[in-house]
């Protein structure tokens, strides 16, 4: 990975996909809702380092630049990584596909980083870490949700439960019950 350009948004997304729950959250919800795993985490860096919500209209217009790159660049890459994995290829010998699967699975990963820098390019307003972290958790978790709106999708129980391993990952000081209650998956307590 050394030869990857660096960036905030990239280091950020490192650290929190391999938090807890957080890869098989992205996933499902990739295989599940059709979400792109980079724009899932872009939404949690705007919100984490202080950005401003999304708007949809915004969020739209990125989508426009990141989905072409997802359709015609990421998702074949990844067909082909599942398909080298996937399928028994008698016909060559073990060592030589899961070479090429890995060669594969590198290039993914290098047009999963060219998209991240992207996204940035195409939204980075100034961040403000000095901004409460409640509130940077309430954009973090409005960007998903505005993202959602975009893609169409009524949120279920186990859409939320994967919001809140994206936001305990991404918020590891804050308390389970308060990332729970941002997300939306139990009752506001009574006053």
């Amino acid at each position: 990975m050394s030869d990857f350009l660096p960036h905030p948004f990239w280091n950020f997304s490192l650290e929190i996909y391999a938090g807890e729950g957080v890869a098989e959250a992205c996933l499902d919800l990739q295989d599940r809702r059709g979400c792109d795993v980079n724009v899932l985490l872009f939404c949690c860096w705007l919100g984490a380092s202080g950005r401003p919500t999304l708007t949809a209209d915004r969020l739209r217009s990125i989508l426009k630049v990141s989905d072409v790159w997802q359709a015609e660049i990421v998702r074949p890459l990844r067909q082909v990584r599942r398909l080298l994995r996937d399928k028994p290829w008698h016909e060559a010998l073990p060592e030589t596909v899961d070479a090429a699967r890995r060669r594969v699975a590198d290039a993914e990963l290098a047009a999963e980083h060219a998209e991240q820098l992207k996204l940035a390019s195409l939204y980075s307003p100034p961040a403000d870490r000095d901004r409460p972290v409640e509130k940077r958790l309430r954009a973090a978790v409005g960007n998903l949700g505005v993202y959602a709106v975009c893609l169409g999708v009524v949120p279920d129980a186990r859409d939320r439960a994967r919001v809140v391993a994206l936001m305990a990952a991404t918020f590891p000081g804050l308390a389970a019950e308060e990332i729970v209650r941002a997300v939306g998956t139990a009752p506001a307590p009574s006053s």
